[in-house]
C-alpha cells in the first residue's frame, strides 16, 4: 500500500504540510495555535504532538548542568570566525538532541545588533556592524538548523525581532529610527540569516518600532512575503509580551513623551479609534485577533492567558478581519516545524540518529571547540615593548576582583565550578612562582556603637563590641554604587534574604519576594557569589562611601527610586538589620581595615610581573531589564590598576574580563600598564585560553566588534524624564545612528579603541589590494591582497575589508566606512605570505531608495581599504532620482535628513489595515529637522503637512511653527506654517502654506520652532 504523500520523505516538504492540512476540520486547525497536539486525521493516521519546547542556546545547548559552556555572544562576534560559529552551532544542537530527546526548538541565535554600548544585554549580541552580526548569525544559524535542505536538527528561532538593544522599560517603550537608519542598518542582521535560509523562525522583540508594536507589526508580513522563499515562518512573542499587549503598548512612550502611567492596552487603544469602548475580556479577544492577523504563530508567552480561545472568538466573529486563512497559516507554520524536526520520518531523518546521551558536554570535540572559541574571542589591546608574552619562569602577582572568578551570566549553562577554573588556578598551573590577591578593600561596619558581625543563624547582627576578625567583610566594587559583600570569617556573601519569607513566593511584578517573618534581613548565607541562572541578584547592594567614613548601604537587585524609596537598612532591638522601603538611612561608619589596592601592589612590586584582572560581573548593572548606567570602570578596581601600575610600572598586564565596552581611556594610557588584554566571559576555557595567551602557547588575534568610547558625551542625550539608577544621561530609545552619530560608521567621537580594534604578537603586512576595476552590483567580486607575517611568532590574522562611497547621493549622510568583508586567516607562520581572497557582495553596499522604495547599490567610485592599503573601484548599480512630492506622500518614508527626531505610529488603523505610512516624524525640541534630498522645487507654489502636537507637558507650544527651507537647515526661507494644536500625537489635521522662492531641484527642509509636533504627510502644490 502506498503511503500517504505526508509521510513520504521524499516530498517537498510543502506538500507535505498541504496534504496533511486537507485532511484536518477546522476545530483541529484552531487547536494549533499554541502546539501541535496529538491528532486523529481524517483518513485515520495520527499525527504525533508537537510543542515549542525549546533550549536557550544563545551560546550553550541550554541552562543546563550537562552543556558545553561556550564564550558569551560578544566573545564569539569577536573571533570573525564564521566557520568556528558553524560548528559550535553544530555542536550545541547535537547536544540540545542528544541530551534532551524531544526538544527540537532552539531560541536564538540573537540577531540584535549593538548601537548602543549601554545596551543592558550587550553581550548577547556579537557586535555593532549589521553586516558582521548577520554574518554570524547566520553562520551559528546554519550550526544550530544543519545543513539538510529539509530536516533541521534543531528549528532556530532568532531573537528578537525588531530593534531590541534596550532594556529602559522594554515592554512599553519605542525605539526610534528613520527609514534609512531602519533598511540600511537595525534590519540587516535579521534579514540576512533568513534570505540565507538559516533561520525558520523569531522572537518578536518585547519594544515598539517608531509606536508598533513588534509583535503585531507590518514587518511580520514584510518578512514572509520579501524575504522567505515560500512564505512560511515561525513567530512567536517574547516571555508575557502577549501580556503585555493586553495592558500596554497602547499609548507607547519614550523619553520624550508619555509617562507611563498614562499608558493603555493596545486593543483598548485601537478601539477607540474606531470609536467603541471595550472591557477586559474584549480586550482580550481583540490582541488575540491582532496576532491572528500579524503573522503571529505560537499564541502562547509563557502567561496563563486564554489566547487560543480567545483567537477562535475572533474568527468566529469575524473581528478586524481574522478569518480561518489566518489560522491555516499558523498552522502551516507548526506544520513545516513538525516535518521539518523528522517527527514523521525516523531514519529517514539524518538527525534522528543523533543517538541519546545525557551528558553530551563529555564529547572531545566539544571541549576542544569550547578551548578554541576561548582562544579566538581574545583581543589584545596594548602591548607595548613586546611586555606579552610572560616568561614561565617569572614570579606573577595575579591580582584583581576577577582574578579567582569565572563567571555565568544569564543564559549560561550551569557549569559547576570545577568544570569552569578560573584564571588564577589555570595560571597557577603555568607559573611556578604565583602569589593572589583580590584587590578588594576589607572593611568593618559599625553602627550605634556596634560592630557588624554574622550570628549562628546567618543574620548579620550589629553585635561586635570591638573590631575583631569576625567583624570584617570583603567588598566587591562592580561599578555604579554597585557592591558585595563576603564575610571573613564564614566566607560567606551578604544578601537580603527576599525570596525566603515564610507568606508565599516572590512575584514577578515586585520583584522582591513576600515579607513573613517579621520582614526581610540581612543575612551571610551564601557560599558563593551569585550568578549564573539567578533572576534575582540579591547579593548587590548600593553602597555610598562620604566624608569621615560615613557609608550608606541600600537597595537590591538595582531596585529603583520608587516613591516610597528603594529598601534601606534599619536596626531592630535585637542587633539584627531589617530592610524596609522609604525613609532615611541606617547611620554606618566604615573602618577600612585592609587598602585592597595598596594591599596588591605590595604584592605586585616583589613579583617580576603583576597580571591584574578587572571588569564587570555579568549579573550586575546591565541585564535583563537593566541597562548600564555608564560606561566607567568600577572605582576601586580603577585604583587597584593605578596603584599596581606605579608599584610595577612598565610590568603590569591588565586582563579585562568584561560583557561590554569600558571607559578605560587612563588604563590604556597609562605608560606603567605594559600591556591590556581583553576577553568576555569566555566560559568553561576561559581560564585555559588566558594562561595559555599570557605564556605564549597561543598568540590573541581577535579583534574588537563595539567602538570602546572615552566617555559617554557622544552618546544621545535623553529626554526630560529620566530615573535614578537607571540610565540617567543617554536616551536609549535613539536607534537612528545616522543623525544620532552612531557606531564606527558615524561617529565623530575618538574612540579609546575603535571596532575592529586588535593586535597580536607578531606584526603582518599587508601588500596592495587587488580588485577589478569596475562590477556589476549583482555580481559578487573578489578582493586579494598578500599577507605577510613579519615577525618571530606564528600567529592568525583577521583581515577586515572597508568600502566607502565616494558618490553617493546621499552625500556625507552616508558611512564613513562600512564592513564590505572579512576573513580570520589561520596561523600564519614567520616570514610566511599568505594570499588571503575576501568575496564582496556588493549588495550588502546598498542604501535604501526614498524614492523608489527600495535597495540600490548606487553607481558610483568605492574606495575599499584594508588595513593601510587602499583601491578604488567602479560599481555599476543604480542612481537615486529627484524626489517629487508632488503627490502625497509619508514624511518617513521619504526623509533622508534627520536631526532631533522621535518616531509614532500614526495610526492603529492604519497598521492594522497594512496601509503604509505606519509613521509619523516628531520634533523633539527646537531646532529640530526633518529633510529630503534632491526634491524638485521647481513650480511648486504651496505646501500641505497633515500635522498633530502632543498635550504632553515636556514642550512649550507657545511658538508652534514649521519653517520650510531650501538647500540646509538655515537656508533660504520659503514657508512658515503654523501649526494647528491637536488634541494628542495621534490627532492629525490638515494645514497648508505658500511657497516663495522654490525652485530648483535641491534638499528641501522642514525645521521645527518647538518640540511636540509632528507630521504625517507631506505634498507639495504646483
Amino acid at each position: 500500500m502506498t503511503a500517504p504523500v505526508y509521510l513520504d520523505p521524499t516530498r517537498p516538504v510543502a506538500e507535505r504540510v498541504e496534504a496533511i492540512l486537507a485532511l484536518m476540520t477546522d476545530e483541529q486547525k484552531l487547536a494549533c495555535l499554541n502546539r501541535v497536539p496529538e491528532t486523529v486525521l481524517a483518513d485515520g493516521y495520527t499525527l504525533p504532538g508537537l510543542t515549542n519546547e525549546f533550549n536557550e542556546v544563545l551560546h550553550s545547548s541550554g541552562k543546563k548542568p550537562d552543556a558545553t559552556f561556550f564564550p558569551q555572544a560578544i566573545g564569539l562576534g569577536a573571533t570573525w570566525d564564521t566557520e568556528l560559529l558553524e560548528a559550535i552551532g553544530a555542536a550545541v544542537a547535537h547536544e540540545v538532541r542528544a541530551r534532551d530527546t524531544d526538544v527540537y526548538a532552539s531560541f536564538g541565535p540573537v540577531a540584535d545588533i549593538r548601537s548602543n554600548p549601554l545596551a543592558g544585554r550587550f553581550e548577547e549580541g556579537f557586535g555593532e556592524d549589521p553586516l558582521h552580526v548577520g554574518a554570524m548569525t547566520t553562520a551559528y544559524a546554519w550550526g544550530l538548523r544543519g545543513r539538510h535542505p529539509e530536516y533541521v536538527k534543531t528549528f532556530t528561532q532568532m531573537k528578537h525581532f525588531l530593534g531590541y538593544n534596550h532594556e529602559w522599560h522594554r515592554s512599553q517603550s519605542s525605539a526610534s529610527m528613520g527609514v534609512r537608519a531602519y533598511h540600511e542598518y537595525q534590519v540587516v542582521p535579521y534579514r540576512m540569516p533568513v534570505e540565507a535560509g538559516a533561520v525558520m523562525g523569531a522572537m518578536t522583540a518585547y519594544n515598539n518600532v517608531n509606536g508598533v508594536p513588534s509583535i503585531i507589526n507590518p514587518l511580520l508580513q514584510t518578512l514572509r512575503d520579501e524575504w522567505t522563499k515560500d512564505g512560511v515562518f515561525f513567530f512567536l512573542p517574547d516571555g508575557w509580551d502577549g501580556v503585555n499587549l493586553h495592558t500596554t503598548k497602547g499609548q507607547p512612550w519614550d523619553t520624550w513623551e508619555v509617562d507611563p502611567r498614562g499608558d493603555v492596552p493596545y486593543p483598548t487603544a485601537l478601539a477607540a479609534e474606531e470609536g467603541r469602548e471595550i472591557g477586559e475580556d474584549e480586550n482580550g479577544v481583540y490582541a488575540s485577533a491582532l496576532m491572528l492577523t500579524a503573522g503571529v504563530s505560537h499564541f502562547h508567552d509563557g502567561s496563563d492567558l486564554p489566547f487560543v480561545p480567545n483567537a477562535g472568538r475572533a474568527v468566529e466573529r469575524g473581528l478586524l478581519g481574522a478569518d480561518m486563512s489566518h489560522v491555516e497559516r499558523v498552522v502551516r507554520d507548526w506544520l513545516h516545524f513538525l516535518v521539518r524536526t523528522g517527527k514523521l520520518d525516523g531514519d529517514a531523518c539524518e538527525y534522528n540518529l543523533i543517538p541519546a546521551d545525557p551528558h553530551p558536554q563529555d564529547r572531545p570535540e566539544h571541549i576542544e571547540l569550547a578551548r578554541q572559541a576561548a582562544r579566538e574571542q581574545l583581543v589584545l589591546l596594548k602591548n607595548e615593548q613586546a611586555a606579552l608574552p610572560l616568561p614561565e619562569t617569572a614570579s606573577i602577582a595575579v591580582l584583581g576582583p576577577l582574578a579567582d572568578l569565572n563567571l555565568r551570566d544569564f543564559y549560561s549553562p550551569l557549569v559547576p565550578a570545577e568544570r569552569r577554573p578560573s584564571p588564577l588556578q589555570a595560571l597557577r598551573e603555568r607559573f611556578g612562582n604565583v602569589v593572589h590577591h583580590s584587590g578588594n578593600d576589607t572593611v568593618a561596619l559599625q553602627t550605634a556603637g556596634r560592630y557588624l558581625n554574622v550570628a549562628a543563624n546567618g543574620v548579620v547582627t550589629a553585635a561586635g563590641d570591638a573590631l575583631g576578625d569576625t567583624e570584617t567583610f570583603e567588598v566587591w566594587d562592580w561599578a555604579h554604587e554597585q557592591h558585595m559583600f563576603r564575610h571573613n570569617a564564614t566566607g560567606k556573601f551578604l544578601k537580603a534574604n527576599l525570596l525566603q519569607q515564610n507568606d508565599g513566593p516572590a512575584s514577578f511584578e515586585n520583584q522582591i519576594g513576600a515579607a513573613g517573618g517579621g520582614g526581610p534581613l540581612l543575612v551571610a548565607q551564601d557560599d558563593v557569589m551569585e550568578d549564573g541562572d539567578a533572576w534575582f541578584t540579591h547579593q548587590n547592594f548600593h553602597y555610598l562611601r562620604g566624608v569621615g567614613g560615613n557609608v550608606e548601604l541600600f537597595g537590591v537587585n538595582h531596585v529603583p527610586a520608587e516613591a516610597d524609596g528603594p529598601y534601606h537598612l534599619r536596626l531592630a532591638e535585637d542587633g539584627s538589620l531589617p530592610l524596609a522601603k522609604g525613609g532615611d538611612a541606617l547611620d554606618l561608619t566604615e573602618t577600612i581595615v585592609e587598602n585592597g589596592p595598596e594591599a596588591a601592589a605590595a604584592l605586585a612590586a616583589e613579583a617580576d610581573w603583576a597580571v591584574v584582572f578587572v571588569g564587570n560581573h555579568p549579573m550586575v548593572n546591565a541585564r535583563e531589564c537593566f541597562d548600564r548606567p555608564g560606561l566607567d570602570l568600577a572605582p576601586r578596581q580603577a585604583d587597584l590598576v593605578r596603584e599596581v601600575a606605579a608599584a610595577k610600572p612598565g610590568r603590569t598586564v591588565v586582563v579585562v574580563v568584561s560583557a561590554y565596552p569600558l571607559a578605560i581611556g587612563d588604563i590604556a594610557d597609562n605608560p606603567g600598564v605594559a600591556a591590556i588584554l581583553y576577553t568576555s566571559h569566555a566560559g568553561q576555557a576561559a581560564g585555559a585560553a588566558i594562561a595559555e595567551a599570557l605564556t605564549g602557547d597561543y598568540a590573541p588575534a581577535g579583534r574588537l566588534t563595539s567602538t570602546w568610547l572615552a566617555d559617554t558625551s557622544s552618546l544621545p542625550k535623553a529626554g526630560p524624564r529620566s530615573e535614578a539608577y537607571r540610565v540617567s544621561d543617554v536616551d536609549m530609545l535613539e536607534y537612528d545612528v545616522i543623525s544620532a552619530g552612531l557606531t564606527y560608521q558615524y561617529s565623530t567621537a575618538e574612540p579609546v579603541y575603535g571596532f575592529g580594534h586588535g593586535l597580536t604578537y607578531t606584526e603582518f603586512a599587508y601588500g596592495a589590494l587587488e580588485l577589478p576595476a569596475s562590477a556589476d552590483a549583482d555580481s559578487p567580486f573578489t578582493v586579494e591582497l598578500d599577507v605577510t607575517n613579519t615577525g618571530g611568532r606564528a600567529s592568525d590574522e583577521v583581515v577586515l575589508l572597508f568600502a566607502t562611497a565616494l558618490e553617493s547621493a546621499y552625500g556625507d549622510r552616508t558611512a564613513k566606512r562600512r564592513l564590505a568583508g572579512f576573513t580570520r586567516a589561520k596561523d600564519i607562520a614567520p616570514g610566511e605570505t599568505r594570499r588571503v581572497a575576501i568575496e564582496v557582495d556588493p549588495r550588502h553596499l546598498f542604501v535604501w531608495d526614498v524614492v523608489s522604495g527600495k535597495r540600490i547599490v548606487e553607481t558610483g567610485a568605492y574606495r575599499f581599504t584594508a588595513g593601510a592599503q587602499e583601491a578604488q573601484i567602479r560599481i555599476q548599480g543604480e542612481t537615486i532620482g529627484a524626489l517629487d512630492l508632488s503627490t502625497t506622500a509619508n514624511v518617513w518614508e521619504k526623509a533622508t535628513i534627520a536631526e532631533g527626531l522621535t518616531y509614532w505610529e500614526v495610526s492603529k488603523l492604519h497598521t492594522l489595515k497594512r496601509e503604509g505610512g505606519y509613521h509619523s516624524t516628531g520634533s523633539r525640541r527646537a531646532g529640530s529637522h526633518v529633510g529630503f534630498t534632491n526634491a524638485i522645487l521647481d513650480g511648486a507654489k504651496g505646501i500641505e503637512l497633515r500635522t498633530a502636537t502632543t498635550t504632553a507637558d515636556w514642550t512649550d507650544l507657545a511658538d508652534p511653527v514649521i519653517e520650510v527651507r531650501a538647500g540646509a537647515a538655515d537656508g533660504p526661507l520659503l514657508a512658515e506654517i503654523e501649526v494647528p494644536k491637536t488634541a494628542g500625537f495621534q490627532s492629525f489635521a490638515d494645514t497648508t502654506a505658500p511657497l516663495t522662492g522654490a525652485e530648483g531641484t535641491q534638499d528641501l527642509y522642514l525645521v521645527f520652532r518647538t518640540g511636540g509636533i509632528y507630521i504625517d504627510t507631506i505634498r507639495l502644490t504646483r
